[in-house]
């Protein structure tokens, strides 16, 4: 299950974006999709592969990770923490 851990904050205009950790359900159920939503491209791709080459078997693995991906895709582009924005 989905755990909600906190928000990261666009650099710019401080939108914020839910983070979660753990299992994730909706990448369970879209698999390459869900990345394409996200905006994770890339990963849409390498899952797209993956799942084409081992035919649909790794879109279970995918979304034990899914969560992480995010959030470490979304501080390589600037997002900010919590205590990163409130030192600004």
């Amino acid at each position: 299950m989905s755990k909600h851990i906190g928000r990261l904050y666009h650099s710019v205009n401080s939108f914020p974006v839910d983070i979660y950790e753990g299992f994730s359900w909706p990448c369970f159920f879209l698999g390459c999709f869900w990345y394409l939503y996200k905006g994770m491209v890339l990963w849409a791709i390498i899952t797209f592969l993956a799942a084409c080459i081992t035919f649909g078997i790794s879109w279970l693995v995918f979304p034990f990770f899914a969560n992480k991906q995010h959030r470490d895709y979304l501080l390589k582009k600037g997002y900010l923490t919590e205590a990163q924005k409130t030192h600004l």
